[in-house]
């Protein structure tokens, strides 16, 4: 039986298109492999992917984009608002079907490797890789971004990577990898007004750290421009752990309501990358106040797709 994984390589190149082209080049008709997609966003400076496939040959397509982006990008002439580390920012690793968390695990923990040993560019484990409980998560090791973790790996000996010496490479930077056994959410909530110091205490409402949710720990306010409309916004940036324990309706409620206390209207919310359906489910669940004619309205049973997919095994 097939194996396969998800994954969502982040890239901080999302303006030149010719970069963006060979760091995606890799992913394009590739037996076994899927890309789902990719949005480079011009205002961060950023291009997530998102991937689906067998684990070796996601393996061997990730570390041919990956030498593209350290040949093509300079970390010390990029520029962009959202946080990151390097030119290959994250990559994440998710367990899709018929495959385990461990072997996952395994597979970043060779991704990782592999990296550091074809470009010297160094190396932090994340998720069920980390080397230590502030690292399973992307805040501790991204604090100050490129620039000041550069800085502070000279100093600090905490800051240093897993894999590597004590300083960032001197274009490509580091790169975090590691496997998760859930995909993330990342919602964006888009805000009618340019002050981003309202975004950003509006996330400090909802980071677990600062008295939010415990599901999301990585959430910033930043500027941006709302593509539909054309309007400069404000917008918060946010990863969600675990959308099923925290739903996105929850979070949008929330920041709508507080957003109303500045007088600051909630143009849209946002999804990056794809979500599982149940999550999507649970929010329709929410607002319609579902229920089944005989008891409580059931996701597995009630959704027609579910069983489609049951009788194809």
């Amino acid at each position: 039986m097939a194996k396969y994984i998800l994954s969502d390589p982040n890239f901080s190149d999302g303006k030149r298109k010719e970069v963006i082209d060979q760091i995606i080049a890799p992913y394009r008709n590739r037996p076994g492999l899927k890309l789902i997609g990719y949005e480079p966003d011009a205002d961060f400076d950023r291009l997530p992917v998102e991937l689906l496939g067998r684990p070796e040959v996601m393996k061997d397509a990730i570390l041919e984009s990956c030498a593209k982006a350290y040949e093509l990008i300079d970390m010390e002439k990029q520029t962009g608002h959202h946080p990151r580390i390097g030119a290959v920012d994250t990559i994440e690793i998710y367990p899709a079907k018929d495959v385990t968390i461990e072997e996952c695990r395994e597979l970043a923990e060779e991704i990782g490797k592999e990296i550091f040993k074809r470009h010297q560019v160094p190396v932090f484990f994340t998720g069920k890789n980390a080397r230590r409980p502030d690292r399973e998560g992307l805040t501790a090791i991204r604090k100050g971004n490129y620039e000041g973790l550069r800085d502070a790996v000279l100093k600090d000996p905490s800051r240093a990577p897993d894999l590597g010496p004590a300083k960032l490479h001197p274009t490509a930077g580091a790169t975090i990898v590691g496997a998760l056994e859930q995909h993330d959410a990342y919602f964006n909530v888009v805000l009618d007004t340019t002050d981003v110091a309202i975004a950003k205490k509006l996330a400090s409402y909802i980071r677990g750290r600062t008295g939010g949710f415990t599901n999301i720990q990585g959430t910033i306010g930043l500027p941006n421009k709302h593509r539909r409309t054309g309007k400069d916004v404000a917008i918060i940036s946010i990863e969600v752990s675990n959308p099923l324990q925290t739903p996105l309706h929850r979070i949008y409620n929330l920041l709508k309501a507080e957003a109303a206390r500045y007088g600051v209207n909630v143009l849209a919310g946002q999804i990056c990358g794809t979500i599982a359906a149940e999550v999507l489910v649970q929010t329709a669940e929410w607002y319609l106040q579902l229920e089944a004619i005989n008891g409580p309205w059931d996701y597995k049973t009630q959704i027609l797709e579910n069983h489609l997919l049951e009788l194809e095994g």
